[in-house]
């Protein structure tokens, strides 16, 4: 499995964003996107940086199509959005990163290596 490092390596060459993971249960964990995996079109459009991923996010609410590397190959998804209308529990959300390690690495620490699976 990669090291952190070389998966960030890696998304600069391919001018996309790194996945560090996905929410267990998700659409996206569903749809079988893992942690090394770097994320470069969504919806058609190129997702050089989290900016670029919210704007192409916004252009679906029912259906994203993904585009990603993975260990030398290009991969197509498309996942189904779910059509809830309940708010984000954002203490929730925080708490899942703090325990994942994210948020450490987010605030400029390094991410644990993942666990083998």
């Amino acid at each position: 499995m990669l090291k952190w490092e070389e998966v960030q390596r890696i998304a600069v060459r391919l001018n996309g964003i790194p996945v560090l993971g996905c929410r267990p249960g998700s659409p996206a964990a569903r749809a079988g996107i893992q942690y090394g995996d770097v994320l470069l079109t969504v919806n058609n459009m190129a997702t050089p940086d989290w900016a670029a991923y919210i704007d192409a996010r916004k252009l679906s609410r029912e259906l994203m199509r993904v585009e990603l590397f993975r260990a030398g190959e290009h991969l197509i998804f498309e996942l189904e959005l779910p059509t809830s209308s309940a708010p984000i529990d954002a203490a929730g959300l925080l708490e899942e990163l703090v325990e994942s390690g994210v948020a450490a690495m987010i605030a400029g620490g390094s991410r644990p290596d993942p666990e083998p699976s």
